[in-house]
């Protein structure tokens, strides 16, 4: 049986602190996971990648959710928790409790995932679902996905703001299905037609967008196949994600402000795309660009979906102190589901000029499309001569 000792929280955090200097004295970040239940292999699989990544990983584990309750408060130090739903009895308030002290760990539930009922009860505290088929390849990608969340450049207000969220969106399963046809070798664009007809929402906002003046076609579709040919299959997948939040916990009342807020970001995506051809860009250029547009205006629609309102200052376009608070939220659950590092950059540093770094001339065209919109284009003189030298349209 497990023993716990009484210390102090400041103890606690005292030892955890020292913990995280190497033998030459250097601080260096460490991660925690934390697993509440008594499966043997879980503990197990977790033991054993923690052993193999003991220069990075800790591990703690807790038999019972009173356990874990009771021991000193590490929160801000939890980067991935794991509850065995499967060996605990436990209600959705114990859930929410244990979940409201990892307000920013990847937060993951052993479950199981097969009934829509057993799903939908843990969408407002976990963030992804395991079964009992869990192996070592999927527990090494959620420590590779909790990596990447703590270490997003966000501000304390912002860590504040994403803590704080309650519904969490799930990675739409049409995308899961979607991402196992295009793995295929041969994948046609009539087989992912057939996949993406079975979803209404997203044929009919897609032929909007490839019809949309903003693209730059020569003419209007409404194939299937070609409107998908059309804008890639890249771009598909990000329509598909933010297609996912389909306002069904949005109030009545608020249907058509998430509709319209739905519109914008559409257009918005389509502007950045068309600003990028008109720069010269290449076609995958303003793919990607299209793409980190789309996606950047997530956080808007999680956040409508968290109970804010259009006219919020979070969802606000402007930000004196920074970049927009919504983009904070978007990168968090872009980097939640294992999006790519240059789409997570693109969206976190589209509020400034970058001069180097990852997805740096992505995010700076988003950056000259949007205030090219606004009509307030404000570069330096050595900011403005690497625009015109990068080919941007000033």
């Amino acid at each position: 049986m497990q023993r716990f000792c009484k210390f102090t929280t400041n103890t606690a955090r005292l030892l955890l602190q020292c913990s995280r200097r190497d033998c030459y004295g250097e601080n260096h970040q460490m991660f925690q996971v934390v697993v509440v239940g008594i499966n043997p292999s879980l503990q197990s699989l977790v033991r054993h990648l923690c052993l193999e990544k003991a220069h990075l990983w800790q591990c703690r584990f807790f038999p019972t959710v009173g356990s874990y309750l009771q021991a000193p408060r590490l929160d801000s130090q939890i980067d991935l928790l794991i509850f065995d739903g499967l060996s605990i009895t436990s209600s959705l308030e114990d859930k929410r409790l244990v979940c409201f002290q990892a307000p920013l760990a990847l937060r993951v539930i052993l479950t199981d995932p097969q009934h829509d009922d057993v799903v939908l009860g843990h969408l407002s505290h976990f963030h992804s679902f395991i079964g009992t088929e869990l192996n070592t390849e999927h527990l090494q990608q959620l420590f590779a996905n909790a990596t990447r969340l703590s270490e997003l450049p966000l501000g304390e207000q912002e860590r504040r703001l994403v803590g704080g969220l309650y519904d969490f969106p799930q990675l739409p399963s049409l995308l899961t299905e979607l991402d196992k046809l295009l793995s295929e070798a041969n994948v046609s664009a009539a087989a992912v037609a057939g996949l993406i007809s079975t979803d209404p929402l997203v044929v009919s906002r897609l032929f909007q967008l490839v019809n949309s003046p903003y693209m730059g076609f020569v003419s209007e579709t409404w194939n299937l196949e070609v409107a998908i040919s059309r804008l890639g299959y890249q771009s598909l997948r990000s329509l598909v994600v933010v297609l996912a939040m389909k306002g069904g916990k949005v109030p009545e009342d608020q249907q058509a402000e998430r509709q319209q807020l739905l519109d914008q970001i559409l257009m918005q995506a389509g502007q950045a795309r068309s600003y990028a051809r008109s720069s010269g860009f290449s076609r995958m250029l303003q793919d990607q660009v299209f793409i980190a547009a789309l996606l950047s205006g997530f956080g808007k629609l999680v956040l409508l979906q968290n109970g804010r309102a259009a006219g919020d200052a979070e969802l606000s376009e402007r930000n004196p102190a920074g970049r927009s608070s919504y983009l904070a939220v978007s990168a968090f659950l872009l980097t939640l589901w294992g999006f790519e590092n240059w789409v997570i950059a693109a969206v976190l540093n589209q509020h400034s000029w970058q001069s180097e770094g990852v997805g740096a001339q992505i995010s700076n065209c988003l950056h000259l499309a949007r205030a090219q919109q606004q009509g307030t284009i404000t570069l330096n003189a050595a900011e403005r001569q690497q625009a015109l030298q990068a080919g941007f349209v000033l």
